[in-house]
């Protein structure tokens, strides 16, 4: 928004507010764990180097996601669009330090009967985490700003951590494990619906080659991170927790699971 809003008065008045235009506002402290969206990803996998920001397709495509709004004001004008080229890529090299490198994924789980001889809430069959390592954070179709073309960038942003996660339940003692269910019992929760926040540490990303696809008469332009033209993306990550909630808004932490 700041980027957005210096970057308006700098093109719509270039003569009476260079000065005010190009002095960067200070960024905001990084949030621990981001919300997964388009624009944070992008920003991710800049502080990455996972893209290269000289590219004039690819940086387009970046600022139509992160800066819809001055895709819509000045795209069409090949001279004021370059200025917004330009200030994207100062913006970045003047806030990439800042950019998002941690996120949260949320899913729905379901608690089965307590276990007594185990001390556990297990988890019910379709919940159990078995040797999961993978996990799709987000995925997307369109573009979200207006007519924009997106042929580039990646749409489905996948998550993959080292060592396989197994957990079939949350050890709680027989009284903690009362009080959840009483707990749930008074929130009409007779299903046992948990939120689970899954706390990852983006490691890696592997950068997008330049690929043509030879292989049809218009030779086809790709980015991706492998020889097989696709639209996803592998982001190497660290499980750092895992967050159980008994309500959906996530303000009753009930356990908490580190690897």
């Amino acid at each position: 928004m700041l980027l957005r809003l210096a970057l308006l008065v700098f093109l719509l008045f270039p003569h009476s507010s260079r000065a005010q235009a190009a002095a960067p506002a200070s960024a905001p402290a990084e949030q621990a764990y981001s919300d997964v969206s388009w624009p944070s990803l992008m920003r991710t996998m800049v502080r990455f180097n996972a893209f290269d920001t000289k590219d004039p397709a690819l940086i387009d495509e970046y600022a139509i996601i992160t800066e819809c709004e001055l895709y819509k004001a000045f795209y069409q004008n090949d001279f004021k669009w370059k200025q917004v080229q330009d200030a994207v890529r100062k913006s970045i090299d003047i806030n990439i330090a800042t950019f998002p490198t941690a996120y949260h994924y949320d899913a729905q789980m379901q608690l089965d009967r307590y276990d007594f001889s185990s001390k556990m809430f297990r988890f019910a069959p379709k919940s159990v985490i078995n040797n999961v390592n993978t996990f799709d954070i987000y995925s997307v179709e369109g573009t979200g700003c207006g007519s924009a073309d997106i042929k580039y960038m990646p749409r489905i942003f996948r998550a993959v951590v080292a060592v396989p996660i197994y957990i079939d339940g949350l050890p709680l003692g027989e009284k903690d494990g009362n009080d959840i269910l009483q707990l749930m019992t008074s929130d009409h929760n007779d299903s046992r619906i948990i939120t689970a926040q899954f706390n990852l540490r983006i490691v890696y990303i592997e950068p997008m080659r330049r690929t043509v696809d030879r292989s049809v008469s218009d030779q086809l332009l790709h980015y991706t991170q492998t020889n097989v033209p696709q639209r996803n993306l592998r982001l190497d990550a660290r499980l750092e927790s895992i967050d159980f909630f008994e309500d959906p808004q996530k303000t009753r932490l009930i356990y908490r699971y580190q690897p």
